[in-house]
């Protein structure tokens, strides 16, 4: 037993430990979900603002630049239709001067105010003749005769009969310029030439250039034919994205024309951005911001999750542990008092005041220590009985009023007192009367002598008899100690029986109690999926109100709906299993209590067995001692019957002394007090 307690004392665990171990798991838990629930709920919101901002800018720069190319297409539309340039392509043929027109220096006149109205911009406008194949600007210049216009890429417009903005090209200056080119007609549907107006890119670059996204984030500008027009690093420009790292994504997205907003890379790394085109020009507008500045406001956001995510626990396990300890206090101090109790000590005071079961324990002990000082004072009042038993006052009182069990003690001690005084009073007696029979039996003696012949032989066949008897009852004696000895194993097997099933009746127990405590976590998970559940219903219903853009959010909360619904099912299942397996360690329980008080009968019918032996054993000793007396006796009246003479000496001395014996066996028993 000491060794048991020792291992128990080695390998306990604190119960403020094992609470703060259970709710901490809990605790753990819940603040995962929340903290995963949450970061992805950040990451769709940044998402899809980061999404909005870069469609949104891309959208203004294309707004922008549409607005700016359209101006300029409606100036070279409104030339187109000027009677003065379609007089002018009208009267020019092949093989005459363009310069040889009536209403030349008007042309060039108007076109020249053109160029003059926004010199920033428009580098020259010019006009093309069709079938005579030249070309006029406003700086005066004209086309040699080696000029020939179907040889210009915006030559289709003339076929099409709509206004083109040609790809960016190097001008005779080296300047980098874009044509916008709109068809002239007559009344009829005729082609009879074009009207363009060249451009600086370097507009379109300071437009370009003033859109910031982002700390990092920059506005690309490329070409119908992905010639790069604007990129922040100018080592890139005129180059083909093709040729710049460009991720097989993007280029799939230049070659549909589709707006699109997408993760790519460029230059050999990753960013986010939208595709867009400007308008019917064929330019295309990429926004482009770095991966990581993208999501640097979920980072930043996860970092403070993570930080309140720690403090949380922290604060909520420093409280739990507070809490656990405070709660583990008394049971700490009730555990002291029984050790005390356990080791004899009943001088104990308990100062549990806790207005919940651990009270109502520390009441209960208190109880017990109060009727554990009571029985203290049956046991000193017993003592003192017995102490006055043997000093030869056999009128004992006993003034408790015994209670419980005790109460066959004070019945035992009163029996005690009435048998020794009842063989007290008939020892005296019996001393009397062997006083008397003394002298008769000095008389007898004479008589005893005449028979002594007749007696000789009847002696010897009885000293036979005698030796035959002794021998058995030894041998009784012998068999009563064997049957003592196994019966007392026996005792000590069933009340080590007695001990085990003790054992497996608080292990039930233990099983009990885990049971409930996991009862209580599955509650715990339960409440949690209800929780969750109801945080996917709000996540749908916001799912909803975000419309298209919540589409993906709305299956994802559904699939932690049926998560949490799938959790409450297996907690239900669990508990409905725990209820069973409660159940059937009931019955065990039951069973075991059953086991148990056989055991306890049978191990009080074995121990009257074993009283019972024991008695017998002692008889079987006293009547081998009593016939080992006989035997020795006869021997003696054998001898004695040799002498006639003699045994009656012997028996007139016997008799002296047996009157002197009976003499004072009533002075020992005046020494006790008899009852009345």
């Amino acid at each position: 037993m000491g060794d048991k307690k020792g291992k128990r004392t080695h390998g306990k665990r604190r119960i403020a430990d094992e609470i703060l171990q259970q709710i901490g798991k809990s605790v753990f838990l819940v603040f995962g979900v929340v903290a995963l629930v949450t970061i992805f709920m950040v990451w769709m919101s940044i998402t899809s603002a980061r999404e909005t901002e870069l469609t949104l800018e891309s959208q203004a720069a294309t707004n922008q630049l549409v607005g700016f190319l359209e101006k300029y297409g409606r100036e070279a539309e409104t030339l187109a239709v000027n009677p003065e340039i379609q007089a002018v392509f009208e009267e020019t043929k092949p093989g005459d001067s363009i310069l040889d027109a009536k209403d030349i220096n008007t042309v060039f006149d108007n076109m020249t105010r053109m160029a003059d109205a926004d010199p920033e911009n428009i580098l020259v406008v010019w006009m093309a003749d069709m079938d005579a194949s030249i070309f006029a600007q406003s700086d005066g210049s004209t086309s040699g005769d080696d000029w020939d216009i179907t040889g210009r890429v915006w030559y289709e417009c003339l076929e099409t009969g709509e206004t083109v903005l040609t790809e960016p090209y190097l001008d005779p200056s080296g300047q980098v310029v874009l044509s916008v080119v709109a068809p002239a007609f007559d009344e009829n549907g005729k082609a009879l030439g074009v009207v363009g107006v060249d451009l600086s890119l370097s507009h379109m670059i300071d437009v370009m250039r003033e859109y910031k996204i982002g700390k990092n984030g920059y506005m690309l500008l490329l070409s119908s034919d992905g010639i790069i027009i604007y990129h922040p690093d100018e080592k890139l420009t005129q180059q083909n994205i093709a040729d710049t790292g460009a991720s097989s994504n993007l280029l799939s997205a230049l070659d549909t024309g589709e707006n699109q907003f997408m993760k790519y890379k460029l230059g050999g790394s990753s960013k986010y951005g939208m595709v867009q085109a400007v308008g019917d020009t064929g330019y295309i507008i990429i926004s482009s911001m770095p991966v990581l500045e993208y999501y640097s406001t979920l980072i930043e956001i996860i970092a403070a999750l993570a930080v309140v995510f720690i403090v949380g626990v922290f604060v909520v396990m420093k409280s739990i542990q507070k809490s656990a300890s405070a709660l583990a206090r008394p049971i700490m101090d009730l555990n002291a008092t029984a050790q005390k109790l356990a080791e004899g000590d009943l001088d104990v005071v308990l100062d549990v005041n806790e207005e919940n079961e651990i009270g109502e324990l520390g009441d209960s002990i208190g109880e017990t220590v109060k009727r554990l000082k009571e029985y203290i004072v049956y046991l000193n009042e017993a003592s003192h009985a017995l102490d006055q038993i043997a000093d030869g006052k056999l009128g004992i009182e006993l003034e408790q009023e015994y209670v419980g069990e005790f109460q066959i003690l004070k019945t035992s001690l009163l029996n005690i007192s009435s048998s020794m005084n009842d063989v007290m009073q008939g020892i005296s007696e019996s001393a009397g009367m062997v006083s008397c029979s003394a002298g008769e039996l000095a008389k007898a003696a004479q008589g005893l002598a005449e028979g002594a012949g007749t007696q000789a032989a009847a002696v010897e066949e009885l000293v036979a008899t005698a030796t035959s008897v002794t021998e058995q009852v030894e041998q009784s004696k012998v068999d009563a100690e064997c049957s003592a000895d196994e019966t007392e194993k026996v005792t000590g097997l069933m009340e080590q029986s007695q001990e085990k099933m003790n054992l497996m009746m608080q292990a039930v127990q233990k099983i009990k109690e885990t049971s409930e405590q996991v009862v209580g976590i599955i509650q715990t998970i339960e409440e949690i999926a209800d929780q969750t559940n109801l945080l996917s219903l709000n996540a749908s219903i916001e799912a909803a109100r975000a419309g298209e853009a919540g589409k993906g959010f709305a299956v994802v909360a559904d699939e932690i709906g049926k998560l949490a619904l799938e959790s409450s099912k297996a907690a239900n299942m669990t508990r409905n299993l725990i209820g069973i397996s409660m159940e059937e360690i009931g019955k065990g329980n039951a069973v075991a209590n059953d086991v148990m008080n056989s055991l306890i009968e049978a191990v009080t019918a074995v121990d009257n067995v074993n009283v019972m032996i024991q008695k017998t054993a002692e008889n079987a000793t006293v009547q081998a001692q009593n016939m080992e007396q006989i035997r020795i006796g006869i021997e003696e009246i054998s001898q004695g019957v040799q002498d006639n003479s003699a045994i009656a000496e012997e028996s007139s001395a016997t008799s002296e002394e047996l009157a002197s014996q009976a003499t004072l066996l009533n002075e020992m028993v005046q020494r006790f007090e008899l009852m009345k």
